[in-house]
């Protein structure tokens, strides 16, 4: 069941080519973060701030950002006028009557994102695949409007649920200033108290020594590098998450949305459940 608020039809038309560039990209920037997780942990020894940004920039923040780019240079306007399925991007128009749409194909692996692919009834296969958030609120307009039922069971396809549940959830920038950034004060405060004691001798020491510039610089690394951690920690529950969802999305999809939301209940519970436990205990060891 879809949502009634409006919506406005935008989506990105791949070709096949850019499609792969993007999806590579992507696929990239969110596996390298639980490997890295990995890796960090596997390293015998404190991984300095720079290092850290100069890897997760290379391998994380740079795909991100080309697939983003890439993205917003394929975004289109999509709609159903009548009997026609219209998209405008740029110079670019692509108007396919309803009545030629043979089959809807969403994509069985949902990168760059999910999407779908058109087969016409002449036996061609539109060269430009659609690819949105919530491919469902097209597929909709594709059945109510333009009376093409191939799009109905298309709607029914796990990886068209899994997206349109998954579109449900709403982050917001703010969310995640408030999981990372601020989150991370808490454990920050502990572990730089623990420093400037064993260190300095005392939670001032540092100042006392140095002066404020070099205590706060102290401050601002180990804050950065518990919000770094997190991220990497957060990134690796969501691929575990992701993967439950979308096993459920094909398994019982009938049971996607109470799946989906027990899922996200629990990936709150462990991570703001479990940070503080793993931050005491090389304090209890």
């Amino acid at each position: 069941m879809l949502r009634s608020t409006p919506f406005d039809l935008h989506a990105q038309l791949y070709s096949p080519w850019w499609r792969i560039v993007a999806g590579v990209l992507v696929a990239v920037s969110r596996a390298s973060l639980p490997v890295l997780l990995v890796l960090g942990m596997l390293v015998g020894q404190p991984i300095s701030l720079f290092v850290w940004l100069r890897i997760l920039g290379s391998f994380a923040v740079l795909p991100a950002l080309a697939a983003a780019l890439i993205a917003r240079g394929l975004r289109a306007r999509v709609e159903v006028r009548g009997a026609e399925l219209c998209a405008h991007r740029g110079d670019l128009t692509i108007e396919v009557p309803c009545a030629a749409i043979e089959r809807v194909v969403p994509w069985e692996l949902p990168l760059p994102g999910p999407g779908f692919s058109l087969r016409l009834r002449s036996g061609r296969r539109l060269r430009y695949g659609v690819q949105a958030t919530d491919p469902a609120w097209i597929l909709s307009a594709l059945v109510e409007i333009g009376g093409v039922e191939a799009a109905r069971s298309a709607l029914c396809h796990p990886i068209v649920g899994y997206a349109h549940q998954r579109s449900l959830v709403g982050w917001r920038w703010y969310h995640f200033l408030v999981k990372f950034v601020l989150f991370a004060l808490m454990p920050t405060g502990v572990w730089f108290n623990a420093h400037q004691h064993i260190a300095y001798g005392g939670l001032l020491g540092q100042y006392y020594l140095e002066g404020l510039v070099p205590y706060l610089r102290t401050f601002g690394i180990s804050w950065s590098l518990t919000t770094i951690y997190l991220v990497l920690y957060a990134s690796t529950l969501r691929a575990v998450a992701e993967g439950v969802t979308l096993l459920a999305a094909f398994v019982a999809p009938a049971r996607a949305p109470r799946t989906r939301y027990w899922v996200e209940v629990a990936c709150g519970v462990i991570y703001y459940g479990s940070v503080p436990v793993i931050m005491l205990v090389p304090f209890l060891l």
